[in-house]
């Protein structure tokens, strides 16, 4: 580890241009509380930046503006499963995207996460001088000055956008302009998500992608009269935790014979999973479901939480690896929950040994109810 410190001593815009300025090759790796980014550079140019943040990678944003619906993505993280193939050159070989395409998105995918990180005010640092994976570099490399000025940008247009969206806690409706004209695929994800009262973090929480571009996208739909804002409620608390950098350094040391995301994998073995009963926190709309396969839509209705999921998997393999991705995928967004039972199994049990009035319970504080 050949340099640290703390993101309240040095900005992203400085790192980067350090990096650039001493044509450096090496992971400037970014950690706040529980996520990271690690932006690989090449002689000084970021070739490529991976995110430990499911709602950053690279099919989220595919989804997000609209170039893949979420069958076509679950088709091709199966294809991904089977051949060991990356999602880019499997979208490719399914004929589900041109490589022009997949060329330009993923660049754009990887400019949003380094730009994002311009609004990380806490964190940690450190350089290790390890050179990229190559099946994530870039075919050519994104200019670090045009990071740093764009990224510059985001900072400024950030801080008008909290002069109207002053913090996350802030709830939208409809508004007099409903619905929008000509909206994008952002646009419309976010718009069908504001129902039930939710704020801002909720709404972002079903929309995923670059933050920035959520924040941008909604503040607009409200300078246009599609949004409203319903209430401002208090600011709530960010996670947004120093780490130690002594324990930084510990940490490092421990991990620099590991794998670099084996964390990330679902680590439960499947039958234990078979025996955890699935249950919808925020299902997904009814847009969604029409986009998916019958097997897959007989799978989200009968993810209640009543039956456990050895019930609910075909006994078809290649069915079963279908289901399997797209319920590692939800969980991901967050939006499924495995419960030890169902709900009602799980309120008698702790009725009779006495315990917590029902709303207080940890499982119906998950699902809202």
């Amino acid at each position: 580890m050949e340099f640290s410190g703390r993101l309240t001593s040095f900005s992203i815009g400085d790192l980067i241009q350090w990096a650039g300025q001493e044509r450096r090759t090496g992971a400037l790796v970014v950690r706040r509380s529980r996520k990271e980014k690690r932006i690989y550079l090449r002689d000084g140019k970021v070739v490529a930046c991976l995110s430990d943040d499911p709602a950053e990678h690279y099919g989220e944003h595919l989804m997000l503006h609209g170039y893949l619906k979420e069958r076509q993505l679950i088709e091709a993280l199966t294809y991904c499963s089977h051949n060991k193939e990356r999602l880019g050159v499997a979208l490719v070989k399914l004929g589900l995207l041109p490589t022009e395409t997949v060329e330009k998105t993923l660049r754009e995918r990887v400019h949003d996460a380094v730009c994002d990180l311009f609004l990380w005010k806490r964190g940690v640092f450190f350089f290790e001088a390890d050179p990229p994976p190559e099946e994530e570099i870039l075919p050519a490399p994104l200019d670090t000055m045009g990071l740093v000025l764009e990224g510059t940008r985001w900072i400024d247009e950030y801080r008008r956008v909290r002069q109207v969206l002053v913090h996350d806690n802030v709830v939208l409706r409809r508004g007099p302009s409903w619905p929008p004209d000509d909206p994008t695929p952002l646009d419309q994800r976010i718009a069908r998500s504001v129902e039930d009262g939710k704020d801002l973090s909720e709404l972002y929480r079903e929309t995923r992608g670059s933050y920035f571009r959520f924040l941008e996208a909604t503040f607009q739909l409200c300078l246009n009269e599609v949004l409203d804002i319903a209430t401002v409620g208090e600011p709530t608390a960010v996670d947004t935790a120093d780490l130690s950098i002594a324990d930084l350094l510990l940490e490092q040391a421990s991990e620099e014979d590991r794998a670099l995301y084996t964390r990330r994998r679902l680590g439960l073995p499947l039958d234990v999973l078979e025996r955890l009963h699935p249950r919808w926190v925020t299902p997904p709309p009814d847009e969604e479901r029409a986009e998916l396969s019958e097997a897959l839509q007989k799978m989200v209705r009968a993810m209640d939480g009543e039956s456990p999921l050895s019930a609910i998997l075909d006994d078809d393999p290649d069915t079963e690896t279908r289901q399997l991705d797209y319920l590692q995928l939800e969980l991901h967004r967050g939006r499924l929950a495995l419960l030890p039972g169902s709900p009602e199994t799980l309120d008698q049990a702790a009725a009779g040994e006495g315990g917590e009035p029902m709303p207080r319970r940890w499982w119906r504080k998950v699902l809202k109810g």
